[in-house]
């Protein structure tokens, strides 16, 4: 038979999954942004070269005309050389988009090492982590506060920032998952504040209660 405890501890389980799929869902939607961008330059750059090859063509096709009309029998030999050189300006533009996708590649994974490397050395430095300062400022207040007003305070206290209100949801449902913090509902608002330590163990120990009891 459940307990309301343990009703309290699966939803906060749930809530704390669904805000790591919302940050999953958000990398991904950039990472696919970034890359449509890019085909979007592949393309326009697809487009330049297909208008300069018809052109081409129309050109060396306009020789040959002329050539035929003028030599009689040479014209087979000069239409000949006009698709060879319409054929060496397809392999060109063909090899030059080559070299431009993969030198695209290689920037996007520079950039993207680059990230990682950053990310690392913060860590390293010892910058503290989106969790740290949103644990901070429950603590630091005391009372409840909703999501908006940690928000607003950790973007004004740190503007070098990039702060979004949905991450800050996630990391205090992950908070309310992990027992450090705890959330109460006034009619349609959800407010978060800090626990003790004390608390925290408890609730740590009571969120562990539903895998035991599937182990068994």
């Amino acid at each position: 038979m459940d307990t309301p405890a343990k009703s309290a501890s699966l939803k906060s389980q749930y809530a704390a999954q669904v805000a790591a799929d919302l940050e999953r869902n958000s990398a991904e939607h950039e990472r696919l942004s970034s890359e449509i961008a890019a085909l979007q330059e592949q393309l326009a750059m697809l487009e330049d070269n297909r208008g300069l090859l018809f052109s081409m063509r129309q050109t060396l096709g306009g020789d040959a005309t002329d050539g035929g009309t003028e030599k009689g029998g040479v014209s087979g030999s000069a239409a000949g050389s006009s698709a060879k050189r319409e054929v060496a300006a397809l392999s060109a533009a063909r090899k030059a988009r080559k070299k431009a996708a993969a030198a695209g590649g290689k920037r996007k994974r520079a950039e993207s090492g680059g990230s990682r490397s950053n990310r690392q050395r913060v860590r390293e430095s010892g910058v503290p982590t989106l969790r740290e300062l949103v644990r901070d400022d429950l603590a630091q207040h005391g009372e409840p506060r909703s999501a908006a007003e940690v928000t607003a305070a950790l973007s004004q206290a740190l503007p070098e920032r990039e702060i979004k209100p949905t991450v800050v949801r996630g990391t205090l449902e992950s908070l309310v998952a992990k027992g450090q913090a705890h959330r109460t509902r006034q009619k349609r608002s959800v407010f978060y504040s800090a626990v003790t330590t004390d608390a925290a163990s408890d609730a740590g120990a009571d969120a562990g209660e539903p895998s035991e009891a599937r182990a068994s």
